[in-house]
């Protein structure tokens, strides 16, 4: 008997790591609301280790998140900026909530203390105003949470915040956002005292269905930066971003339309030149 239970035990853990895998490509194959032509999936072909970019889905009101128990952080967040909340602005929420959904539970003193700002993902203004007062709520749970530098957080990732919200969401049709952090090799294994992995950067995408054609911006912005740097020079191209991410982007796309896509940089589509040296606000 003992022998039969030993033997059940050592099947369950050889088929385990396989039942986890066919689930996360089930969930990268996956249609959804907030993310545009399918959920960022890890490359069949990945580079990276298995840990750089696996993750397990997490809905949220508003938007759609990727997180990695390894990393004890989000790799991706998506949604979309399409109507507006026709209600006054929320107040900011109080506190940052632990998400049960996780197994590693990172709590708000995760960071106290370590250098690094509280940094959202899906951002609290943006989910306040286009998806109101649950999304912005859920803006706060620390599954949304990464480790950011203060000049990058506050100054130049609020500029792109900014014009995400105020300019190319107020344009026909909806703007469709996915963004995350990006990890060097000679940084990969800083963490906080916590845990939660010091990404060295992050990347932002935008894109949006315009005139019969699919337009995409993208960015890869370093933790270093002092925030007040022309927002251009941080253009690249979609490929750039998988080929740091070890991530696939809108993957359920014709294969010639997502290279042409992924592979462009389309800055004076967006006319961003008008935007590039907005000031920070703070």
């Amino acid at each position: 008997m003992r022998r039969q239970v030993l033997r059940s035990a050592a099947l369950i853990m050889l088929a385990s790591p396989m039942l986890l895998l066919l689930w996360m490509i089930a969930d990268g194959l996956r249609l959804h609301p907030d993310s545009y032509a399918g959920l960022p999936r890890a490359q069949a072909l990945c580079p990276w280790p298995w840990h750089r970019s696996w993750f397990h889905v997490i809905d949220a009101p508003g938007f759609v998140l990727g997180y990695s128990e390894r990393w004890a952080l989000p790799l991706w967040a998506a949604y979309r900026l399409d109507e507006r909340v026709q209600a006054p602005a929320a107040k900011r929420p109080g506190h940052f909530a632990v998400d049960r959904r996780t197994l590693r539970r990172i709590d708000a003193e995760a960071y106290r203390g370590s250098g690094y700002d509280r940094g959202h993902l899906a951002p609290n203004y943006a989910m306040s105003r286009f998806h109101g007062r649950e999304a912005q709520v859920a803006s706060f749970r620390m599954s949304n949470i990464v480790p950011q530098k203060a000049t990058m957080n506050q100054k130049l990732w609020q500029r792109l915040e900014e014009i995400e919200t105020d300019v190319y969401a107020n344009l026909e049709g909806p703007l469709w956002v996915v963004q995350g952090p990006v990890f060097d090799d000679a940084r990969q294994r800083a963490r906080l005292g916590s845990g939660v992995a010091i990404p060295s950067g992050f990347f932002r995408i935008w894109l949006r269905e315009w005139r019969g054609g699919i337009q995409a911006l993208a960015f890869i912005v370093p933790q270093e930066v002092a925030g007040t740097e022309a927002l251009d020079q941080f253009l690249v191209s979609i490929d750039d971003i998988e080929a740091r991410t070890g991530l696939d982007f809108f993957h359920h796309l014709p294969e010639s339309q997502e290279h042409a896509l992924e592979s462009a940089l389309q800055a004076d589509a967006w006319a961003f030149f008008r935007h590039a040296r907005r000031p920070p606000r703070y």
